[in-house]
């Protein structure tokens, strides 16, 4: 055998062909077919709500009561496939698992499988659905957690499960489908390249194969074309209803606010023929130049974030990423924001960026009052302005750059000052810049537990924030996704 041969990838319906191989690899004692950058362990669901369970369990006589239990959950139609295994058998168990298509894996070892129980995990390869490791002992879990390991060192969604209960609790979770899974997003700029957050790591089958998402590129300068089709009677309407709603309109012209509007006509068209789920424009590229023949979005991202769907700033793909999933698990639109500063005997940090929605609570909830302002005093673009709620608890978070981790950070609204107006030049301001401003549009002040361990983890430039505490409700639809949680042990919002 050779020493750099890759391990073997289970696919939900289907598995290793050559088996007499995989027989060979499960009697080694050493890792001599470890797996090589695997991508995920977590492959869609089957339509409907039918999912097929395979237990492998050296006692199934024992577990009369839990097999009803998991076929009497309610949310799905569940297939218990019981089989007394031999866990030494390598063989047998992967010939089970092809062989009954299973959806998902609940496995309780033997009780002589102790020390060697790891090398499971090595004769079976990769696995590309989840497991459950039910322990024979609660009070000495050791060999099942090292066996979870070896599994999710090869990719494979593996937990162990605390009780009985907990097992159910984690089959209702991993039955369900991914929380992204055919969500659909079109990005404006160079593929996985943006000018501000670029993602060389990343390519289309990587983030489906993560997230379930499909992602479609396409050239800044389709946009120019796309926008000459716009209905400008549809543009004057958008234009009056921002105006009319706003409580001041510091800055923008009726002109200006058209023109933004129009892309507002455009995006919501875009996304209704498309089926899109979230959108993007490398809108850095061309923001602060001269040419002004594409509105910036600002106003067009405002809108669409109140109305349910994800629109990212500067084509970044992980935080658009981390806001369909934010917003899939808590209905509320995100704040995509730059941490901008921190404050670290305050253990706060200040979030600031030109797009926020305004119908923080979700697409039903009314409108936090706001002005509009124009683009950073430039006199170009139209932003919506808003002031978050003292007191108001968030939740921050974002994929990491290989989107395997996710980072979730409970946080709570405190009193900031107004610092938006302060321009880029207190003196000497060159020709033109005169009004130019500092500091983006709209800033949040956010109370953080430990900000120091926050900013050991901070993912990179842009976070998401939401409105409310939703770090399990997040934290439990990354176990579906097999993305591990980056989180403080306390998920509640810290004492302001």
């Amino acid at each position: 055998m050779v020493n750099n041969q890759k391990g073997f990838h289970l696919n939900r319906r289907g598995f290793i062909k050559t088996t007499a191989l995989a027989g060979m690899a499960a009697t080694l004692p050493t890792s001599s077919f470890a797996e090589k950058s695997i991508v995920s362990g977590s492959k869609p669901s089957p339509a409907g709500k039918k999912r097929n369970l395979l237990f492998l369990t050296d006692v199934p006589e024992n577990f009369v009561n839990l097999i009803e239990s998991i076929k009497s959950i309610k949310e799905y139609e569940i297939n218990v496939i019981t089989i007394k295994t031999d866990f030494q058998n390598h063989q047998e168990l992967l010939k089970a698992i092809q062989e009954k298509n299973a959806d998902i894996i609940l496995m309780r070892l033997s009780a002589n499988v102790t020390m060697s129980s790891r090398f499971i995990a090595e004769g079976m390869g990769t696995l590309d659905l989840p497991v459950i490791l039910l322990p024979v002992n609660y009070d000495l879990i050791m060999w099942e957690t090292d066996l979870a390991a070896s599994f999710r060192i090869k990719g494979t969604n593996a937990i162990v499960a605390n009780s009985e209960d907990h097992a159910l609790e984690l089959i209702k979770i991993v039955a369900a489908p991914r929380p992204l899974e055919g969500q659909k997003a079109m990005v404006f700029g160079k593929p996985f390249n943006s000018t501000s957050i670029p993602a060389p790591n990343l390519n289309v089958d990587y983030v489906y194969k993560l997230t379930g998402v499909r992602i479609e590129h396409r050239p800044i300068d389709d946009l120019k074309q796309l926008l000459k089709d716009v209905d400008m009677a549809a543009a004057r309407k958008e234009l009056e209803k921002w105006k009319n709603g706003a409580k001041k309109v510091i800055g923008p012209t009726d002109e200006m606010m058209l023109h933004c509007a129009k892309m507002n006509v455009l995006l919501h068209s875009l996304i209704e023929k498309e089926n899109l789920a979230a959108v993007s424009i490398d809108c850095l590229s061309f923001s602060f130049g001269s040419d002004t023949t594409i509105p910036l979005p600002c106003l067009a991202y405002t809108e669409l974030r109140d109305e349910g769907i994800t629109a990212a700033c500067e084509a970044d793909i992980y935080m658009m990423l981390s806001s369909m999933l934010m917003q899939s698990v808590s209905g509320r639109p995100s704040f995509q924001s730059n941490v901008s500063s921190v404050d670290v005997e305050k253990s706060t940090a200040i979030l600031r960026h030109c797009v926020t929605p305004t119908k923080i609570y979700g697409s039903n909830a009314p409108q936090i009052p706001y002005n509009l302002r124009d683009y950073h005093g430039m006199g170009k673009g139209v932003v919506p302005e808003i002031e978050y709620p003292v007191g108001l608890d968030i939740t921050m978070g974002g994929f990491t750059k290989d989107l395997k981790s996710f980072l979730i950070w409970p946080g709570r609204i405190v009193k900031g000052i107004d610092d938006t107006g302060t321009p880029s030049f207190i003196q000497n301001a060159p020709p033109g810049y005169e009004n130019w401003r500092k500091y983006c549009s709209n800033r949040a002040e956010i109370k953080v537990k430990d900000v120091h361990d926050f900013m050991k983890k901070i993912v990179g430039i842009h976070h998401n924030m939401i409105a409310g505490s939703y770090g399990k409700a997040i934290a439990d639809s990354l176990i579906r996704m097999n993305i591990n949680v980056i989180a403080p042990p306390d998920l509640a919002a810290p004492e302001a």
